[in-house]
């Protein structure tokens, strides 16, 4: 049967959710004035029109780093301009991450210090134009700092009301847990999502992935595809089973995989990076696709043994997420 809402904190959410990210990448249609509200604001309200209740972006997401929180200053102008009514417009979550820093010359580093977590997620607030942010997850953790004092900065950006929720993003199993520990999970007003890497090339987190099951805590893939270009080359070549699957289903092999995905846990919630409204509503359509038993495991059978290992977790990551 078609997947059905999912928990998020306090919210039951529609299983996809959108990730803002690549329209605000340097040649992304957010920076040309052209294709603005023609492509990239479109798409989220075409997105939004097709249940979607769920945006995510972070103060890092930009062309470059004189415009932090290009974004999130996006986010709000798609979301203010949607047409819709004051009851859709209160079902719809805006997550946003912080924690990373850029600086002059493309300079990447980590803060997680009481005020530079305070000043970040004001700013956010400010940007998004709230008074509270729905969801603020930690990006990335400071290697400079131990983690149990930054994570305790994370946890005031709640109790100061800068934030009504909490999660983690890029955090290891031992750490989740460890946050758990220290703040307790959903039912507990602890940290409500875990925002971490996961695609059938990268599968590397499902310890991670067990640690949310096990608390009620909203697991949110970021780059669920691994690359919508893979996952066509897959269809096409090696990866047999997701074609013949997805032309037996008269769906396309986008959608599939993130049917798959959801059909691996219930807390799951993977966050699509479409960003056309055609690819949006197709990424979306992925709620309504029914695998049986049998056929997630065709999937999974198809799937290369040796993954390749993302260096996202190491000392000097790309920063992708």
């Amino acid at each position: 049967m078609p997947q059905q809402l999912r928990a998020l904190g306090p919210w039951s959410m529609f299983p996809i959710g959108l990730g803002c990210w690549n329209v605000s990448k340097p040649g992304g249609a957010a920076t040309d004035p052209k294709l603005r509200k023609s492509s990239a604001i479109a798409g989220i309200h075409a997105g939004l029109d097709a249940g979607a209740t769920l945006l995510d972006t972070a103060d890092i997401y930009a062309p470059s780093w004189d415009t932090i929180g290009h974004n999130e200053i996006f986010v709000r102008e798609a979301f203010e301009s949607w047409s819709a009514t004051a009851q859709a417009k209160a079902s719809v979550v805006i997550a946003t991450k912080g924690g990373i820093t850029r600086s002059v010359g493309e300079k990447w580093g980590r803060r997680g210090s009481l005020d530079y977590l305070v000043a970040a997620a004001e700013s956010s607030r400010e940007r998004l134009g709230v008074e509270v942010i729905d969801l603020w997850q930690h990006h990335r953790l400071d290697p400079s700092m131990d983690f149990e004092t930054q994570f305790e900065n994370v946890l005031e950006l709640k109790a100061r009301g800068i934030v009504r929720e909490v999660g983690v993003s890029n955090y290891s199993a031992a750490q989740v847990k460890r946050a758990v520990e220290i703040a307790g999970g959903p039912k507990g007003g602890g940290i409500v999502s875990v925002q971490n890497e996961f695609s059938p090339f990268y599968r590397h987190d499902l310890d991670v992935l067990e640690v949310c099951e096990d608390h009620g805590i909203a697991f949110l893939p970021w780059s669920p595809l691994g690359g919508s270009k893979k996952v066509e080359q897959l269809a096409q070549d090696s990866f047999s089973a997701l074609g013949e699957l997805a032309r037996s289903k008269n769906v396309s092999p986008h959608s599939l995989v993130l049917a798959w995905l959801m059909a691996t846990s219930k807390v799951l919630i993977p966050i699509s990076g479409a960003t056309r409204p055609e690819t949006i509503v197709d990424a979306l359509s992925a709620a309504n696709i029914d695998l049986t038993p049998g056929e997630c495991e065709e999937i999974a059978a198809g799937l290369a043994a040796s993954l390749e290992r993302s260096d996202e977790l190491e000392p000097s990551p790309p920063f992708r997420g």
